[in-house]
């Protein structure tokens, strides 16, 4: 078996099998573990997974059919070879039922040495591709400057293992162009990845199905009745691979007028599917992104890492290119404007459009009129997440957007004198929505709008 696997991995690569790859065949076949066989070689889980993907990989297009570690052994028990050095080397070595690796050895076998070169000088090992399926994924376009923001998710999934990570902000902060572009850095680094848009309203059976025919390669499946079982088959398969899930508009799942990170009573079982996620072993991860948070989510995130929640804010001053790119004038006035709209790059991508129309492009003719004046596309966009609000969320919103300066803990407790308790998670709701900001001002608290939606609400738009 070793030597036909080498022979193959020569004819495809110019390449013997190294010692670890030989480790990686054994181990898998005698039902060893990743982490087993990093441990026997002295090396890491990662760099295991990513070796063994590249295997699985080459003697896949070589059968004609997908191999992985978890069908390796069935695989190998019913190919019928037809080329004649395959058939004479097939099963030379070992047999199956006996294979025994290293024994209590924790050092790696001596390594091979390669061949004589035989491949042409422009024969190069090809970098292994994933199985991908990015049919709901928005298109790989012009991106704005996240640079930091990539290379601290990157870590998260790379490093950290995290398994479960939310990327959370309001519309237009650019959360699933993100997440694409971060698609294109990391994709090397897993077997399979696949992205699901929740704005359909995907049942969880829809989503469990449609997730476990991919990452287990099998069209037509005969799953069990119950979620439990469901849950069950899709972890196996998050185990026996390294997968990338992306999960598009969670915020979908959950209900208009109440506090965040309430389930629509027919999405409440995704609840069981973020907990299994973010707390069982295993070596995916879930990537979404969200107006709000599931309640699971903000539970299990902590030190760890193994669940995070990365909140994505405006550009800041980087937003200043986008202004200049567009042409507006007043570039004494770019702060201002930035400021106004969070450095949300739609927003301001809105309000030129909207300058430009109605201004001719001056932007200190724009903001000179209180409340400034938002325009029909970025009204509606504000109108969606505002109609998510509870009734006591907007009333809240409301008494802040009244005061031009940042409002005392102890003055909205005074305005909510008779729900105390209530106005606390209130609070860390919208807080959680990205709606209002806090800070220590002489030890208390005081509180602010996001000043997009404090002009909303100043417009008398509802």
């Amino acid at each position: 078996m070793l030597t036909w696997a080498d022979q193959v991995v020569f004819e495809k690569t110019g390449k013997h099998l190294s010692s670890l790859q030989e480790a990686i065949l054994m181990g898998v076949l005698s039902s060893q573990k990743y982490g087993d066989i990093a441990n026997q070689y002295n090396c890491t889980e990662p760099h295991v997974r990513k070796a063994a993907s590249e295997l699985w990989q080459v003697i896949s297009e070589e059968v004609g059919e997908v191999v992985n570690k978890s069908n390796l052994r069935s695989t190998f028990g019913r190919i019928q070879l037809n080329n004649s050095i395959h058939s004479a080397y097939f099963w030379k070595d070992v047999k199956i039922e006996n294979i025994s690796y290293c024994g209590n050895s924790t050092k790696p076998p001596k390594a091979k040495q390669n061949a004589p070169p035989t491949a042409t000088k422009n024969q190069q090992y090809s970098i292994i591709k994933p199985q991908i399926d990015l049919r709901d994924a928005p298109e790989l376009a012009t991106f704005d400057n996240r640079t930091s923001e990539l290379n601290t998710l990157k870590q998260s999934i790379l490093e950290k293992q995290s398994r479960m990570i939310a990327i959370l902000g309001i519309s237009g902060m650019g959360k699933s162009a993100i997440a694409r572009h971060l698609v294109e850095q990391i994709k090397t680094e897993f077997d399979c990845i696949i992205w699901r848009s929740l704005r359909s309203f995907s049942c969880l059976e829809t989503t469990l199905k449609e997730l476990i025919q991919f990452l287990s390669n099998h069209t037509e499946l005969n799953l069990p009745d119950d979620l439990d079982g469901q849950l069950a088959i899709l972890l196996e398969c998050l185990r026996d691979r390294r997968c990338l899930i992306i999960l598009d508009d969670v915020q979908c799942l959950f209900k208009d007028g109440q506090l965040v990170g309430n389930y629509q009573p027919e999405y409440q079982n995704y609840s069981k599917f973020f907990k299994l996620i973010g707390k069982l072993t295993h070596n995916s991860c879930l990537l979404f992104n969200s107006w709000e948070p599931p309640l699971e989510v903000v539970t299990l995130s902590g030190e760890s890492g193994l669940t995070q929640i990365f909140s994505l804010t405006g550009l800041g001053q980087k937003a200043t290119q986008i202004l200049k790119n567009q042409g507006l004038q007043n570039e004494e006035n770019y702060p201002e404007l930035i400021n106004l709209f969070r450095g949300n790059p739609l927003y301001l991508k809105l309000a030129n459009h909207l300058i430009k129309q109605l201004f001719g492009g001056k932007i200190s003719q724009y903001i000179s009129y209180k409340p400034v004046c938002l325009g029909d596309e970025l009204t509606q966009i504000l109108q969606q997440q505002y109609q998510r609000l509870s009734e006591l969320e907007k009333e809240a919103i409301a008494f802040l957007s009244s005061h031009p300066q940042p409002v005392l803990l102890s003055q909205l407790l005074g305005q909510f004198s008779d729900t105390p308790n209530q106005l606390f998670k209130v609070l860390l709701s919208l807080e959680r929505r990205g709606l209002i900001e806090k800070q220590n001002l002489d030890n208390e608290m005081v509180f602010t709008v996001d000043s997009v939606m404090q002009n909303y609400i100043l417009s008398g738009c509802d």
